[in-house]
């Protein structure tokens, strides 16, 4: 029998050149450090490299996808990369099979440790799952797809029977199609539910609000019913773009206290989830520049103690519209990885400028308002959803077709909603600390 083999990879290079609150950037959903008074800046470097083979039968109806990455190496940290480079740093990233089904050309399955691509504001990452692709005779592409996100509690105080098939379970269907040539739209329904056993009650807060971050010590059902559009046009101006996206969520989540972010935990071990996210993306091309302007609202929660949560909750995501509170060049450092903040939701509006120079060097400047959907309460009890004006700038250089040297810098002009995540000392219902990121990278991707 013939196989083709393919060897591809994503060798990227960060560093932070320079921030004066290096704690903001520390991984997780909101799960940055609290803004300091004096806070030492950190300058570093770090690799992150990604290495996949894909096996392939001839005909191309059968393959076998497996990839490594090196993960997160610090220059001069031992995770590996102190002298002499000893560490355990490599892990497994995807394994799957990806065939045609029999006496098919267009359907096909995966099965495996694999990408997985709902939607990119609610389920967008690296899942074991099955998934079935193909097109319909109407033209409609469909996706189907089972993942398991966690069958295994954690606590010192987990019932033996939380094993096996009493997962975290999810279940969605896409459907996409191209009306026309300057019109495709879609749907999509996610079902996710999690019915493991557990002893005691388990815990979600404002910073770790994310699902997958709660399937532990819990019970829920959530429904995910959303819809996008994309639709472009030439004028006499240019290229003019428009992209929509709108989500609905309702469901349960039980088994579980929130904690929120200032005041008391809130006793109550269930609650009703209904929530809500909008995107919308409007632009336009001309010549070598591009203008767009991007605005999300993601729904947030008003009430800490009530037996409802109002605040849109994503499974596993990467956001990249903020440099400040999303991720950025640095991407295993970062404030939120969300289309929101904390539990409060989030309402951001961005313009950008993007000119190419030349075709391998481009600029990018934003002006981006960041505030939040719900009000955060302050130390001297007022409250805000103000978290600051930021201004933002890229550099893209391509010396060669694969290689790409880039750098990018940000400031937030902090807005008083940012005294909520400031140390104590420094709470008093103003913000006090603006926010400097400067970073860079050299990627190589073949």
């Amino acid at each position: 029998m013939a196989a083709e083999f393919d060897f591809h990879g994503d060798m990227n290079n960060r560093f932070q050149a320079y921030t004066n609150q290096r704690d903001w950037f520390r991984t997780g959903n909101s799960g940055g450090g609290t803004l300091k008074d004096s806070d030492p800046t950190e300058t570093y470097g770090e690799m992150k490299y990604r290495f996949w083979f894909t096996a392939a039968s001839d005909d191309g109806m059968v393959k076998g996808v497996y990839a490594t990455e090196i993960g997160g190496i610090r220059f001069g940290e031992g995770s590996g990369g102190d002298f002499s480079g000893d560490g355990v740093n490599v892990e497994t990233r995807w394994a799957y099979v990806d065939f045609a089904l029999p006496d098919t050309v267009d359907q096909r399955l995966k099965i495996g440790l694999q990408p997985v691509s709902v939607n990119a504001n609610v389920w967008n990452e690296t899942a074991t799952a099955v998934v079935l692709t193909g097109k319909l005779q109407s033209g409609i592409d469909y996706q189907l797809l089972w993942g398991r996100g966690d069958s295994t509690n954690e606590g010192a105080n987990d019932s033996p029977e939380d094993e096996g098939w009493d997962g975290a379970d999810n279940f969605a269907l896409n459907l996409d199609k191209h009306f026309s040539p300057n019109l495709n739209a879609g749907i999509f329904y996610l079902y996710q539910m999690n019915n493991q056993v557990a002893e005691g009650v388990g815990e979600i807060n404002s910073r770790n609000y994310e699902l997958k971050l709660i399937a532990d010590n819990s019970e829920y059902s959530v429904l995910n019913l959303g819809a996008t559009f994309d639709y472009n046009r030439e004028t006499s101006a240019g290229r003019l773009f428009l992209k929509g996206t709108a989500i609905a969520q309702t469901g349960t989540i039980e088994g579980v206290n929130f904690n929120p972010i200032n005041g008391a935990v809130n006793p109550n071990t269930s609650y009703d989830l209904s929530t809500f996210l909008g995107r919308g993306e409007l632009g336009l091309q001309f010549g070598p520049n591009t203008v767009t302007y991007t605005m999300v609202y993601a729904s947030g929660d008003s009430n800490e103690q009530d037996s409802n949560f109002d605040a849109f909750i994503s499974t596993d995501v990467d956001l990249t519209d903020s440099m400040i509170f999303q991720e950025n060049f640095t991407d295993d450092d970062y404030f939120a990885e969300t289309p929101y903040i904390l539990d409060k939701g989030y309402f951001l509006n961005k313009i950008q400028l993007d000119h190419k120079v030349r075709p391998n060097l481009k600029l990018s400047g934003m002006l981006v308002y960041n505030r939040l959907a719900e009000a955060i309460t302050l130390a001297d009890g007022s409250s805000s959803k103000d978290l600051g004006l930021e201004f933002g700038g890229r550099v893209s250089y391509l010396p060669y077709p694969s290689l790409e040297i880039a750098a990018e810098a940000a400031y937030l002009l902090a807005g008083d909603a940012v005294d909520a995540l400031e140390e104590g000392a420094l709470q008093n219902g103003q913000s006090d600390k603006d926010i400097v990121h400067v970073a860079g990278r050299v990627r190589y991707k073949f």
